[in-house]
């Protein structure tokens, strides 16, 4: 007789490991993640929370894996747990983009996420060296914050920290809300 097997999220199995690899895998191919909604829709409500749980724990950004178990969700306490962990494994991590053009010119963006799949960006633009705009805007779905690539955050800071410091010492405002982007600044 067969030992029985340990559940999803008590196996001893690393973390971040061929289960968070598999979910990573998934989430790129929508065929695939179709069939992951469908076989979680399958589960009785433990094994559901248990996969939930095992998600979490494993898949470094969970949010589109949790998304995509929302939408299949039919237990309405479930879905409102999984709305609850939507809001807090969004996109969690922050992000950079620039864009250099000639003379002197170019484009900074600072992507910082909000509640859910929301997220707030900080826009600088120059020219000659000299910022000709410095926006905030809350509340975009992040997916549709930022096109181009994304760069290293210090890498970004280092051209753009110059630029600040000088339209600040020429009595340049900064938009109200910019302290919410001072993390991308700080020295650690």
């Amino acid at each position: 007789m067969n030992a029985p097997r340990p559940g999803i999220a008590s196996a001893d199995r690393p973390r971040r490991g061929p289960f968070a690899e598999l979910v990573e895998r998934i989430l790129d191919d929508s065929n695939a993640l179709d069939g992951f909604a469908f076989a979680y829709g399958e589960l009785e409500t433990e094994g559901r929370r248990d996969l939930i749980r095992a998600v979490i724990q494993d898949v470094p950004n969970p949010g589109k894996a949790l998304g995509a178990l929302l939408a299949v969700e039919p237990d309405a306490g479930l879905a409102a747990d999984l709305a609850g962990l939507l809001r807090r494994h969004g996109r969690t991590e922050s992000y950079a983009t620039i864009e250099r053009r000639s003379c002197g010119g170019g484009e900074a963006c600072f992507v910082r996420p909000q509640l859910g799949f929301a997220g707030e960006l900080f826009r600088i633009t120059w020219n000659h060296n000299q910022i000709d705009a410095i926006e905030i805007e809350s509340g975009i779905e992040m997916s549709s914050l930022v096109t181009g690539s994304e760069s290293p955050v210090p890498m970004v800071v280092e051209v753009v920290a110059p630029l600040l410091w000088r339209h600040i010492r020429a009595a340049g405002a900064l938009p109200e809300g910019v302290e919410r982007f001072a993390g991308f600044f700080s020295v650690s």
